[in-house]
């Protein structure tokens, strides 16, 4: 386990050391689930240094992802009313809209590949109770099925070749999605211990598939699986963690979602540190790296 320290006493002590740390370029935007007594939420934007500020709200967000044309796209779902599992979509110069809905249950993780269409995971709330639906919605709103999940399904990310992963919590299996939507399985139960069940994905630069793990709590994990599916322990004693995200520089973010604590936003930076980038936080559940709002 890596020592945490707090990101203020990090950073004086990289000006004590002479230690250069370069700005990031983009914002961190980090979901907010809120109680789980109702459907408030919001969704809040980080600068490099820490600063924050509430970018927009949302009933139960969880997914988040920038398209390459600096358009943001959050996953909300509020059961109050009918097609109540939303994507909604905030263009660089306009208004919120709706690029799409599902019919049932509600969003977990979401993506956008190059082309810029959105996918995200449904939870469907019939039978098979909770079993994933991986949504595309093309740029124009058109809806398809790309796959399904048999369980409850979290997080989603793409490989640099155009794969697809899902991370099947119920099932305890991260799947694989080629291209034309044919699903393999890319690591299975045999890959996590007794006691850790997969959210989070995230990929480096290198093409490493980072997972978060659940069920362990305070002693979850991050795992690492190279593109080969060789598995080592990247991280653990976290407490929680679901979305991880990886910022311009290769520090990776993670959403540590506490339900009495709130929660709080870990960085792992490329020089071995465990930062708490910000704490006391009001369950975040997934985060990206998009351009100031």
């Amino acid at each position: 386990m890596k020592t945490k320290i707090l990101r203020n006493t990090f950073l004086n002590l990289g000006m004590i050391f002479g230690l250069v740390i370069a700005a990031r370029a983009q914002n961190l935007y980090v979901s907010l689930q809120g109680p789980l007594t109702n459907s408030g939420g919001s969704i809040s934007e980080y600068t490099p240094t820490g600063v924050q500020e509430t970018f927009a709200t949302a009933p139960f967000p969880r997914g988040v992802a920038f398209d390459n044309s600096g358009n943001f796209f959050v996953a909300s779902t509020d059961a109050k009313v009918h097609d109540h599992a939303k994507v909604l979509k905030f263009p660089p110069n306009g208004h919120q809209s709706v690029l799409g809905n599902a019919a049932l249950g509600f969003f977990e993780g979401m993506v956008t590949d190059t082309a810029g269409n959105v996918y995200a995971v449904a939870l469907e709330d019939k039978s098979p109770l909770f079993a994933g639906i991986i949504y595309k919605f093309a740029p124009d709103g058109t809806r398809t099925v790309f796959g399904t999940t048999p369980g409850q399904t979290f997080g989603l990310a793409f490989d640099g070749a155009g794969n697809l992963y899902a991370a099947d919590a119920f099932d305890v299996t991260i799947y694989k999605f080629a291209p034309d939507g044919t699903r393999t399985v890319f690591a299975g139960p045999s890959a996590f211990t007794s006691t850790q069940v997969p959210a989070g994905l995230a990929f480096d630069a290198s093409g490493n598939l980072f997972v978060s793990t659940l069920d362990n709590r305070p002693n979850d994990a991050i795992l690492v699986f190279t593109p080969t599916g060789m598995e080592s322990t990247f991280a653990t004693g976290l407490n929680n963690p679901h979305g991880l995200a990886f910022d311009a520089a290769g520090n990776l973010f993670v959403a540590e979602t506490l339900r009495d604590t709130g929660g709080d936003i870990l960085e792992f930076t490329t020089g071995g540190a465990e930062i708490v980038f910000a704490s006391g936080l009001n369950r975040p559940e997934y985060l990206t790296f998009g351009p100031p709002r």
